[in-house]
C-alpha cells in the first residue's frame, strides 16, 4: 500500500469489544467524545487518553483536563468506565504508542482500539502494531478533522518514512 493510499483511504476497524480504547492527542475533531461513546456502548470499560504537556492552546488543554477529571463515567447500562490520562514521555505518535503500550501491558490488556483522525489512521496502526503484542484496531471519528487532503498527505508521508526507518518500540 502506498503512503498516499494509506493516508487518503485508510482501513478503519470497528471491533465488538476490546480491553481499552486509546485516544491519541489531537484537537478540532470529536475523537474524545467518540472514544467515550464507544466505551459507553460496550466496546470497552476503559479509555486511555494521551495528554501531552500543554502547548500554546489553553482552551484545548482545559478541555482535556476536564475530560480526564471526569472519571469514572457511568454508562446507561450502569457500567463504570474508567478514563485514565497519561502524559507521553515524548509528545509524538511514537511516544504515545510506546507509553500507551506500556500502560496496557501493566494493566494486563490484550486488545486495543485507537481513535484518531482519518489521515493518521494508517500510521497510528504501524506504530501501535510495532509496540503492542495483541490485536490493535484503529478507527477515525464520525466528524472528520477539516484538514485538507493535500496537507494530510504531506504531513503523513514524512511520518511514514520515519515509522519505517525508526520503529516506535
Amino acid at each position: 500500500m502506498t503512503a498516499a493510499r494509506a493516508v487518503l483511504y485508510p482501513k478503519v476497524d470497528s471491533p465488538g469489544q476490546v480491553n481499552a480504547v486509546v485516544v491519541v492527542a489531537g484537537a478540532a475533531d470529536d475523537r474524545y467524545v467518540y472514544a467515550r461513546h464507544l466505551a459507553e456502548t460496550g466496546v470497552a470499560d476503559r479509555v486511555l487518553v494521551s495528554q501531552p504537556s500543554p502547548s500554546g492552546d489553553k482552551s484545548y488543554s482545559a478541555s482535556i483536563n476536564a475530560y480526564c477529571a471526569n472519571s469514572p463515567v457511568v454508562a446507561r447500562d450502569g457500567r463504570r468506565i474508567q478514563i485514565e490520562c497519561f502524559e507521553p514521555d515524548v509528545s509524538t505518535t511514537e511516544g504515545e504508542a510506546t507509553d500507551a503500550t506500556r500502560i496496557a501491558r501493566e494493566r494486563g490488556y490484550d486488545s486495543l482500539l485507537v481513535v484518531t483522525y482519518w489521515g493518521h489512521v494508517s500510521r497510528v496502526r504501524i506504530y501501535f502494531e510495532q509496540c503492542f503484542d495483541g490485536p490493535v484496531y484503529v478507527t477515525d471519528t464520525p466528524r472528520p478533522l477539516s484538514k485538507s487532503r493535500k496537507d494530510a498527505l504531506l504531513h503523513e508521508t514524512g511520518g511514514y518514512f520515519k515509522a519505517f526507518l525508526k520503529p516506535a518500540c
